[in-house]
C-alpha cells in the first residue's frame, strides 16, 4: 500500500482516481492531493499548476476535456491497422484530435493559475 504522506502527487492523484473509479474535474482532484499531502503551500495556484503539469506528463493519465481527467486504463485501446492507405486516411483526424487537447490543457493551466477573484 502506498503510504500517501510520503508519495509523489501524481501518484497520489493516480491513487485518488483508481479509488474513485471515475473522472474528476482537476481542481477537486489537485485539491484532495494536496489536502492528503499535507503539506504547507506557499502558492496555492503554483501548488495547482505544479501537480497538473505533472498529471499532463503522466501517460496514466488521459484528459477527458473541460477539465476532467481519468485514467488511461479506462479508456478502450485503439487498434491500428498496418495498411498504410488507412494510416494516411486517419492523419488529419489525430492531428486536429491533438490540437484540440492541447488547446483544452492550455485553457486548464490557465484557470489552474489565475488566482479567484482575477480578471479571466
Amino acid at each position: 500500500m502506498l503510504d500517501m504522506k510520503q508519495a509523489i502527487e501524481v501518484d497520489i492523484a493516480y491513487q485518488i482516481l483508481r479509488q474513485s473509479g471515475q473522472p474528476m474535474y482537476f481542481r477537486d482532484l489537485i485539491n484532495k492531493v494536496i489536502d492528503i499531502k499535507a503539506k504547507p503551500v506557499a502558492s496555492l495556484s503554483h501548488a495547482i499548476s505544479e501537480i497538473h503539469t505533472q498529471i499532463n506528463m503522466d501517460s496514466r493519465f488521459a484528459h477527458l476535456g473541460k477539465g476532467m481527467w481519468g485514467l488511461n486504463e479506462w479508456t478502450p485501446q485503439n487498434t491500428r491497422r498496418s495498411s498504410s492507405d488507412d494510416s494516411s486516411s486517419s492523419s488529419a483526424p489525430t492531428t486536429k484530435r491533438r490540437e484540440r487537447l492541447l488547446e483544452e490543457i492550455q485553457q486548464d493551466y490557465v484557470a489552474a493559475t489565475t488566482e479567484p477573484g482575477e480578471a479571466e
